[in-house]
Parts: structure tokens; C-alpha cells; sequence
């Protein structure tokens, strides 16, 4: 966790879903570095959430590990009513799990159509929901969605995923619109070619990564600082806004 921001967090409380690993578990950590509680929400690890967790409250935070599959809205609706008694309030979610099969169009079902929207599109909605009547007794909240860029250029085999991503863009700034006078904030973050494996990239991403005018991958750090960003005092003029982070891979 970075000791820089430590403090201008304090007193409030932060879900991120999908942090037991990778760019959630970067986040969840950089938001209880700045003094948030968190409720570490994975799908189905629960020693990832765990430890995850562990790591917060060892350095002096607070944390729960809450396991629920955002996809399944029965579990993840009943979690998000468990956070809410545990810590009386939700005032940062960041709506981070996605999940991303590649399947054709010729070949797709409407249940892998919903499956998808369910987890990159619809938990979205249903933390907002859960969070924002609280966000706005209280006059202040923050909500981070996060697209892909999938939702710019399209993909093969990923007509599902684009659709979903298009959809958060979409719901990132009717919200801003709606919650902006009271207070809560609602801003998506696009990240590129993020460093998430320590293992030697694949041919088609190692070509990608020549198209990088940085010259190298993002780190989750990086994401995870633009979070605590727009969460703190200095990004409290943002709202509605779809920020990219990938050293300059695409320019929109």
C-alpha cells in the first residue's frame, strides 16, 4: 500500500469487486493506503479475498473478504446487504470484475449473451444501487466503473464484451449526470495492455506491445493511483468522465 496518500481516505468505506488478484487487488490496497476501509469482494478465492484482506488489517486498515459471484444478482445483491450492515455505508465502489470468453457471434447464445452483461454490465447497476441512497443521505460518494478497450474498437469473437463495455460508458455518464448535485462522483477507467502475469507475453500481445508509444505495459499500480485519484480531494472536479490509461496505445 503507498504510504503518499495516506489519511485523505479516512472514514470511508470502499468496495472492489473482483480484488483478490491482479488490478482489484492492487486497487483494494492503494484505497486502504489512503486510509478506506474495504470490503474485498473475489468470486469464488476466498484465501485470495483473504489475503487480500489480511494485508489491509496487518498494516492498521480494515478490511472483510466478502465472496460472491457479481454475475449471479441473488448472491451478490444478498453480499452488498451484508457489507452494508457490517460497515453502515458504502461510500466508494468500484465496479472492477469483468469476465471476458471469446466466443463468435454465429456460435453465441443468449446465455452466454447474459452471462456476460450480467458480470461487466448489470453488477455495476446493482452496486450503484445498493450504495447510492447512502452516498446521498451522506453527500458524497464515488463510483468507478471500468470499460475496456473493446468498447472503442470492437473484437473477434467478443461481440458480447463490446456491447457490455459500450454499456458502462453509457451508464458512467447518465449517472454523473443524476448523482453529480448530491455529491457522488462517476467517472470510467479504460485500462490497455496491463502488466497482470509475470510470464513472457503471448505472440499476438507482444505485438501490441510494440504499438505502445511508453514502449512498455502499464503496471496495476497505475491503475490502482488513477483510482485513489478520483476518489480523493484533487479529483474532485472529474465526473463523468472515460479516462484511458495506456500509454498511448489508442488516442480518443
Amino acid at each position: 500500500m503507498t504510504q503518499f496518500s495516506t489519511g485523505q481516505l479516512d472514514g470511508k468505506v470502499a468496495l472492489v469487486t473482483g480484488a483478490g488478484r491482479n488490478i482489484g487487488k492492487a486497487i483494494a490496497l492503494e484505497l486502504a493506503g489512503a486510509g478506506a476501509a474495504l470490503i474485498v469482494n473475489a468470486r469464488s478465492n476466498r484465501d485470495e479475498a483473504e489475503a487480500v484482506a489480511e494485508v489491509i488489517r496487518r498494516d492498521g486498515g480494515r478490511a472483510t473478504a466478502m465472496i460472491a459471484d457479481v454475475g449471479d444478482r441473488g448472491a451478490f445483491e444478498a453480499m452488498l446487504a451484508e457489507g452494508l450492515r457490517e460497515y453502515g455505508g458504502i461510500d466508494i465502489v468500484v465496479n472492477n470484475a469483468a469476465t471476458r470468453p471469446s466466443k463468435s457471434f454465429t456460435d453465441m447464445t443468449y446465455e452466454d449473451w447474459r452471462g456476460v452483461l450480467a458480470t461487466d454490465l448489470d453488477a455495476a447497476f446493482i452496486a450503484s444501487k445498493a450504495a447510492v441512497p447512502g452516498m446521498m443521505e451522506r453527500g458524497w460518494g464515488r463510483i468507478i466503473n471500468f470499460s475496456g478497450l473493446s468498447a472503442f474498437q470492437g473484437g473477434h469473437e467478443g461481440a458480447h464484451i463490446s456491447a457490455a463495455k459500450v454499456g458502462v460508458i453509457g451508464l458512467t455518464r447518465a449517472l454523473s449526470e443524476e448523482l453529480a448535485p448530491h455529491g457522488i462522483l462517476t467517472n470510467c477507467i479504460v485500462p490497455g495492455l496491463i502488466n497482470t502475469r509475470e510470464e513472457e507475453l503471448s505472440p499476438r500481445l507482444a505485438a501490441r506491445l510494440k504499438r505502445i508509444p511508453v514502449g512498455r505495459q502499464g503496471s496495476t499500480h497505475e491503475i490502482a493511483a488513477m483510482c485513489v485519484f478520483l476518489c480523493g480531494e484533487h479529483g474532485s472536479f472529474i465526473t463523468g468522465q472515460t479516462l484511458h490509461i495506456n500509454g498511448g496505445e489508442r488516442a480518443y
